[in-house]
Parts: C-alpha cells; structure tokens; sequence
C-alpha cells in the first residue's frame, strides 16, 4: 500500500516534470520570437513577455516541489555530517516536519490570496490573476505530497547503497 502511494507520487512528479519541461520549451521558443520580433521585424509582441513571466512562476513553484523530492534543493547539511546516524535521521524528520509546516501555510495563504484575486484581470492577456497566483497553493501541494514520500523512506529503508552516507539525497 505504502509503495504503491510512493509510486503513484513520482508518476505525479514524471507528468509534472514533463509539463515542465514542454512549458519551458514554449518559453524559449516564445522569448527568442519576441526577441526577433521587436528587433528584427521592429514590431515587439505586447502579450509574450506577460506570458514568459507567468510560465516561468509556474516553472520555478512545480520544480521547486519536483527538486525536494529529488533532494536537489539547496541546503546546509554540515550538521548530517557531524552527528550520529540516529540522530541525522531525526533531524531529517524535523527538517521534513518544518517543510510540511510552511508548505501547508504556504496552501492556505495561496489560496486565499487567489480568492481576493479572483475578479481582477491581467492587462496584456486578460487572464484572471488568480490563474497565476495559483501555482503557489499547486507547487506548495505538490511539495507537500512530496514531503509525505520522503518521510516514508525515512522510517522505510535502511541506508540503502544510492542513498549517501552524509547528505539528504533521496533517489
């Protein structure tokens, strides 16, 4: 049951790293025309700058989600090196628990922040900002469910060969 939910979260992650990485070659694609555009054909697009900015939030929120299940996010883990086996593991619970913490707050506030945003439109595209502003409660979610697999391979598997002896890394 358990390995099946892990499983079932990375196939979420493999879909949203592949959304990713679609949405961020339409972001290239789009940059370079819009750079062609207002230097080449002196024409510049008004709306593919607003569109780039956008995407690139969605971008950055989901991948960040995407790169803590991966451990890839940026940390400081002298102190994993310094300390017992035993005891790293329960720092990485705490560590698991704060995240959980802050991307649960992270939820409530996006949401209430796309819920006072929901009349209110962007100027060059005519979206509702609330589109936008929910790649925070969506990233943030995501992270979440990626928190949950990680500290069920936490209490799960012993110190397998991929996973490294110092660090966080979590395949």
């Amino acid at each position: 049951m358990i390995n099946k939910y892990v499983q079932f979260i990375d196939r979420i992650n493999s879909w949203v790293f592949n959304f990713i990485a679609i949405v961020f070659g339409i972001v290239t694609l789009l940059t370079i025309y819009q750079v062609f555009a207002r230097y080449v054909l002196k024409s510049p697009l008004v709306w593919s700058e607003a569109i780039v900015r956008y995407s690139m939030v969605w971008v950055v929120l989901l991948g960040t989600a995407i790169a803590l299940r991966k451990g890839m996010l940026i940390s400081v883990e002298v102190l994993l090196f310094l300390v017992s086996k035993k005891i790293k593991k329960i720092l990485q619970v705490l560590i698991m628990l704060v995240n959980i913490v802050f991307l649960v707050l992270l939820v409530k506030y996006g949401l209430d922040i796309m819920s006072s945003l929901a009349h209110q439109k962007t100027g060059s595209i005519n979206i509702p900002v609330s589109w936008i502003y929910a790649a925070i409660p969506a990233g943030s979610f995501l992270g979440l469910l990626n928190c949950t697999v990680i500290l069920i391979e936490l209490f799960t598997k012993k110190n397998e060969e991929g996973q490294e002896d110092g660090g966080t890394v979590i395949h």
